[in-house]
């Protein structure tokens, strides 16, 4: 009780992909810490189809990403937190950084980080290519981790494809510059969750930490419409 008091509530494992370990999930950690001072939290990296059976297993509580049917599961609720465009991105020494237009020949004579098959900025991504008559790059290389993404892009000439959240994020910290190119593809993030876990105080205010997070966009959004 006392600890309830002081603002702890136990502990609170949330699992997330690489789509919202960039700025959603960390984000509202740090929005549920302000309210349960006390509270614990664990976080765990992976894809979804290790971090789902986790979370239907009673190892996680939450789980952040992809939107996909195959992580539907009956024991698990789901809400969509947003959907977002993609970006290409690159270095800010990148010879393309500082082009005001590019067309296809320009971004396809580089080499290419993407994200695995399945993932959301990888159907995004396809979807986008498709759009514009396009297939994916020959020279291409695949990778689940922001972090490793971030390094590679930051030492190499290589492009790379990154979601609204996560582009807009790595560029006010100077990591990567976001390509002026239109893309039609979108990726949605979702939340997942067994409903027996929303009678534990930090659990809950973890899930309405997120939602706020997912609303608090608007300005990103708005700057991105500008350009």
């Amino acid at each position: 009780m006392q600890a309830l008091r002081d603002g702890g509530s136990g502990l609170v494992a949330i699992g997330t992909s690489g789509v919202a370990s960039s700025d959603t999930v960390p984000l509202a950690v740090s929005r549920l810490l302000l309210r349960l001072p006390r509270a614990q939290v664990r976080l765990v990296e992976s894809t979804m189809n290790l971090l789902i059976p986790q979370l239907v297993h009673g190892e996680l509580d939450i789980v952040v990403g992809r939107s996909a049917p195959e992580n539907a599961d009956p024991q698990i609720q789901t809400e969509i937190l947003y959907t977002e465009p993609i970006h290409f991105v690159c270095r800010p020494q990148h010879p393309l950084a500082e082009r005001s237009a590019l067309d296809w020949e320009d971004l396809l004579a580089y080499q290419w980080i993407v994200w695995p098959r399945g993932t959301p900025v990888r159907t995004a991504f396809e979807t986008a290519l498709a759009a514009a008559g396009q297939t994916m790059p020959s020279r291409c290389m695949e990778s689940n981790s922001s972090i490793l993404n971030i390094t590679l892009l930051n030492h190499t000439d290589l492009l790379g494809v990154a979601s609204h959240r996560g582009a807009l994020r790595f560029e006010r910290m100077n990591a990567i510059r976001i390509l002026p190119v239109q893309l039609t593809g979108f990726g949605s993030v979702s939340m997942y969750w067994r409903p027996d876990s929303l009678n534990r105080t930090a659990v809950s205010v973890a899930l309405d930490s997120l939602r706020a997070c997912a609303r608090a966009d608007v300005d990103n959004a708005q700057r991105i419409d500008e350009r």
